[in-house]
């Protein structure tokens, strides 16, 4: 764990004296930011696998023509560490908070591409969460630990959530399980936001079909919306 603090102050500090345009080229700040990701990497795979992957394939990116920094996947690496300093600059409070998460997902487990490019790019990238804010039964990290009761679990994680994501296909309207979830968060009514994937539409919705929700496809627009909602 020290270790692993040590090596983000270090990347923090290197992307402190960094500014990065389409312009940039390549000089001793940028290997040395990628020489101490290439460090941290292999200790995160197994507490923060998710950003783990991330930092490395975006490491394999990030240079553009050999000559400039591509400045996408720059910001990529940039968020990715934020989140990181965030998570290990408060692990004692994190610890402290496990009977629930800020933002519960509903989805099918059929679905779980999506369901991580959702968590990945959204959520951790997107707006800033870190993995302790996001119970998802699909990602390994994102979910139960060994010997905790699922049922319990989940409960807990619906009833305290912030917010409740449904993520609605095809696939969740054919699962049993599914339908449990959609009733429990429902009944507990905290923030709920549903989304429908693109292989689902509102005719297959039933109940939860609502007139004045009919704009919550899964979309840039929507989910702009959603940005500024969690942020705040």
């Amino acid at each position: 764990m020290d270790e692993i603090r040590k090596l983000i102050n270090s990347c923090i500090s290197i992307l402190k004296s960094m500014r990065i345009d389409y312009n940039t080229t390549i000089g001793p700040r940028t290997n040395a930011l990628m020489l101490e990701v290439r460090k941290l990497i292999p200790l995160l795979e197994k507490e923060q696998p998710h950003i783990a992957n991330i930092l490395k394939q975006s490491l394999g990116n990030i240079v553009s023509n050999q000559i400039y920094i591509n400045a996408y996947v720059f910001g990529d690496v940039r968020t990715a560490l934020k989140i990181l300093d965030n998570i290990y600059s408060n692990t004692n409070d994190n610890e402290s908070n496990r009977h629930g998460k800020k933002i519960f997902i509903s989805h099918s487990s059929k679905d779980r591409d999506i369901v991580e490019k959702f968590v990945d790019h959204i959520l951790l990238l997107g707006i800033g969460l870190s993995t302790e804010d996001v119970f998802c039964t699909s990602i390994e990290d994102l979910a139960i630990r060994n010997g905790e009761d699922i049922r319990n679990h989940i409960h807990a994680n619906i009833q305290n959530a912030d917010f409740s994501i449904l993520l609605i296909s095809n696939n969740y309207k054919n699962s049993e399980i599914c339908m449990n979830e959609m009733g429990a968060v429902w009944a507990y009514n905290n923030n709920v936001r549903y989304y429908l994937l693109p292989d689902s539409n509102f005719d297959t919705i039933g109940w939860l079909c609502n007139p004045n929700q009919a704009e919550k496809r899964f979309n840039s627009i929507a989910l702009d919306a959603l940005k500024l909602e969690l942020s705040n």
